[in-house]
């Protein structure tokens, strides 16, 4: 593969001597979760391997499930088949037990794949990923470079639930303490990540800030059809979704709004937990099949919702949304994205009365929904271009390739 530079020439005895042009960047990306999976990381980590292999960049995706057969611009180095592991979401019984096995088995499939690709650098996606990248920088000097969708001590009290959820906080805790400042750098992708992480000992200077970026094509074609009385929630039903908050929101709108909908859009595998929510008033489950599923029923909405609470991830459902042209209703601890009065409503708090109000304001501010969705795809546009994002990238990593991880640090603030 070319970078598509032109030779370089250097002068010598017998004039000019022609220069094997630079190679591309070999970066190997790790996550640590299935893949691929209709899930906001999972979709993150696929867009941004396709958005670095445009940029010019060589990309090797190491991950559980990796299926060479996919039609993907770039390579994917799956886990062995013979051990067939499938890393899951809950912290508790056997799937605890299970994960150090897992990240030993990706551990040596990682630093298998950097030998023989002879990779640059480790772009480690999420803690798992990260302590794995970081066991095999230990084995090959390979530099590291962390993309941290969220923070520890906010997400696993989630994944934990009530059993487990204070003590996953202070293991939380210890790992933004241990695990961001060994990385060579760290890229967050929104400034209140970033302040936790510098305050948990990352230095500032390895510290970058760079929003996510969208494809927006699945969703432009709906930017302008018409509108029905719908919110649309499109995302997983974990619990730090905070779903629960949601039905009793919606509960309250129904009651003021009987002819309006709240669509629950989900995904394949999901069905049992899905089941679960059917037979509310004025409220279906949809199981979308596929991306072009997900972007008709938002796209038939008047307004999107994400209820969690967990303040440090970036919700990719908020940026669907905003790809789509609907504004978003949001709660003010996870409002990335959202610029309130502009691009749409943020809850006055986080209970579920305050959810429902905003709902409810939305619904009944038809052309106020037309004015601000159309805000949101216009900073959508601006802000969220994966051709910014991956330039911006690139260039942390070939700052840390050349030993300089604070050379052209960019800019704290984000979508201003």
């Amino acid at each position: 593969m070319s970078d598509g530079a032109a030779p370089c020439r250097a002068a010598g005895p017998a004039g000019p001597v022609a220069l094997a042009p630079r190679r591309p960047l070999r970066l190997g990306l790790v996550a640590a979760c299935a893949f691929p999976a209709p899930r906001g990381s999972q979709v993150f980590i696929d867009e941004s391997a396709r958005a670095l292999e445009a940029a010019g960049a060589e990309v090797h995706l190491v991950a559980p499930r990796g299926r060479e057969r996919d039609i993907v611009p770039y390579r994917i180095h799956g886990l062995w088949p013979a051990l067939r592991l499938r890393p899951r979401l809950a912290l508790a019984g056997a799937s605890l037990l299970a994960r150090p096995f897992f990240d030993v088995a990706l551990a040596l499939r990682l630093e298998h794949v950097a030998r023989v690709q002879q990779l640059d650098v480790l772009l480690a996606h999420n803690y798992e990923g990260l302590a794995v990248a970081l066991a095999v920088r230990a084995r090959t000097g390979i530099p590291v470079v962390y993309h941290a969708h969220n923070v520890a001590e906010d997400e696993l009290p989630w994944l934990g639930g009530a059993s487990l959820g204070a003590g996953l906080g202070r293991l939380g805790r210890l790992l933004d303490h241990q695990l961001p400042r060994r990385a060579d750098a760290v890229v967050a992708l929104s400034d209140d990540v970033a302040a936790h992480l510098v305050a948990r000992g990352v230095a500032p200077e390895r510290m970058h800030v760079i929003a996510p970026g969208l494809d927006p094509r699945p969703f432009v074609g709906w930017r302008r059809r018409r509108r029905k009385l719908r919110v649309v929630f499109a995302g997983n039903l974990d619990a730090y979704q905070n779903i629960a908050v949601l039905l009793e929101a919606w509960r309250q709108v129904a009651a003021v709004l009987p002819t309006a909908e709240l669509r629950i859009v989900i995904h394949t595998g999901e069905e049992r937990r899905g089941a679960m929510l059917a037979g509310r008033s004025g409220m279906r489950v949809v199981v979308a099949r596929s991306l072009q599923d997900v972007a008709r029923e938002i796209g038939a909405a008047a307004v999107g919702v994400s209820p969690r609470q967990s303040w440090s991830g970036y919700p990719i459902k908020i940026l669907n949304y905003m790809a789509a042209a609907l504004p978003t209703v949001a709660m003010p601890r996870a409002a990335k994205g959202v610029v309130a009065g502009r691009t749409g409503w943020v809850a006055g708090d986080e209970s579920a009365a305050a959810l429902g109000a905003v709902l409810r304001e939305a619904l009944l501010s038809p052309a106020e929904c037309r004015r601000r969705g159309e805000a949101a795809a216009w900073r959508l546009d601006r802000d969220h271009s994966w051709r910014q994002q991956s330039s911006q990238l690139l260039g942390v990593v070939e700052s840390v390739v050349a030993g300089e991880p604070g050379r052209g640090r960019l800019p704290a603030a984000v979508g201003a």
